[in-house]
């Protein structure tokens, strides 16, 4: 007997492949259910290592470009930081009148329904 996957011989009492693990013997759903498993888990494994060689590969690369970005957008951020403080200076004036008016309009709504 053959196995399947890997082409090594086998004994004819072999439940599964020595060299590769490929079920060879056993109810026919078992054996494609558990081929089926083994065959998706070495993909994503491969899948997996590509990933990973490709982001070592490219990690360099990116991280120039990170620095160069941040040191290209600092000065733009510094100079942003006064007018983003004095806007959210000025939402918060804004938000606190919006809800003193809102207190005294809800009030009003009270007094007039008693």
């Amino acid at each position: 007997m053959e196995c399947p996957s890997c082409r090594t011989a086998l004994p004819e009492s072999a439940t599964f492949c020595p060299a590769c693990g490929w079920k060879v013997a056993g109810d026919p759903l078992e054996r494609a259910a558990h081929n089926i498993a083994k065959v998706t888990g070495e993909v994503i494994d491969t899948g997996v290592q590509a990933l990973e060689k490709t982001a070592r590969a490219i990690e360099p690369a990116v991280d120039t470009a990170v620095k160069k970005v941040r040191e290209a957008t600092k000065p733009v951020v510094e100079k942003a930081k006064p007018v983003v403080q004095r806007a959210a200076k000025a939402t918060k004036a804004a938000i606190e009148k919006t809800a003193t008016a809102a207190e005294k309009a809800a009030k009003k709504v009270r007094e007039k329904t008693r």
